[in-house]
């Protein structure tokens, strides 16, 4: 039963300057093994005994997810019907494996645009120091309005990328020598319904249009589709193996979502190198990346960067 506490997730009832949390993030084993599984992603890990265990630093987008969410701790996570938009992550510091973080959030703004409510979420994560880890910033319509058709593609980016054929060689990792221009290795995901629902929090029985296949219909889709935020996770991984781990300390990432995801979906993301920018410390080099499905569609595009 949903305690009289949590509030409808409409965008009526958010209001600028609501905040959220504190809470505590315990990245332990449990925790870190579930977010390799959802997002096929074991470049935290090494076998240990015959078992896969986290090491090292944790991949910042494991953190970035649940700063996402915190909205939640007060919004009734199983009437959420709403689409993510756009994702902005700055990341200032390497988060040891088994560190516990502290999250707060705050709805910075909120704004109508062709017939759908949009909200802004600005959420930071702390580590034991008190020191800023990672700052995120998602907006999304908070719930689907009658009468507006989803996954029609109108979300607009933060600056024009286009997929490009892209010749020659591709690199696995960059330098700060790297030429722009230089092709980038692609990243493949194949979507699976099992790893969309421990993504969204098969844990606690969430249900919404990630995981249920009679809400997704409701809303006007042919299937569960994935959350947004995935791709960003994925981006984040392609971007933390390029870069290293300079993207854990000097990292910046922006993602817009233009199409869904749905299950058994193979999605491609493919980058070049875009930009060189000398800055105090070191050089700037930025990628453009983009994410297409075996039809060719484009699902979403974004850019990141890092100090090398």
């Amino acid at each position: 039963m949903v305690p009289a506490a949590f509030k409808d997730p409409t965008y009526e009832n958010v209001y600028i300057g609501e905040s959220f949390g504190p809470v505590e993030l315990v990245l332990d084993d449990f925790f870190l093994r579930s977010y390799a599984y959802a997002l096929d992603d074991y470049s935290g890990m090494q076998i240990i005994d015959g078992l896969a265990k986290p090491v090292g630093y944790v991949p910042p987008h494991m953190i970035v997810s649940d700063l996402m969410q915190i909205f939640l701790t007060v919004y009734d996570r199983d009437k959420v019907v709403g689409l993510h938009q756009k994702e902005e992550v700055i990341h200032y510091k390497p988060v040891p494996v088994g560190a516990k973080l502290t999250l707060t959030g705050t709805y910075v703004d909120k704004y109508m645009k062709r017939g759908k409510g949009y909200t802004v979420l600005e959420s930071i994560a702390r580590d034991d120091e008190g020191d800023i880890v990672v700052l995120q910033r998602s907006t999304e319509v908070m719930r689907i309005p009658d009468g507006i058709k989803v996954g029609m593609g109108t979300a607009e980016p933060e600056r024009r990328i286009s997929p490009r054929t892209l010749s020659g060689s591709r690199v696995a990792t960059i330098s700060a020598d790297t030429e722009v221009g230089t092709a980038l290795r692609p990243l493949t995901k194949q979507v699976r319904q099992a790893q969309m629902s421990v993504f969204t929090g098969a844990e606690f029985h969430k249900q919404g249009i990630h995981t249920n296949l009679e809400i997704a219909h409701k809303a006007g889709l042919r299937d569960c589709i994935a959350q947004g935020m995935m791709e960003s996770c994925w981006a984040s991984q392609y971007l933390a193996s390029l870069f290293g781990e300079r993207f854990l300390s000097t990292g910046r990432h922006f993602s817009t979502y233009l199409t869904p995801i749905y299950a058994k979906d193979l999605i491609t993301l493919e980058g070049v190198v875009a930009n060189r920018q000398i800055e105090e410390g070191g050089t700037r080099l930025e990628v453009e990346f983009w994410l297409t499905n075996q039809e060719g569609q484009l699902t979403a595009v974004g850019y990141g960067s890092a100090l090398l």
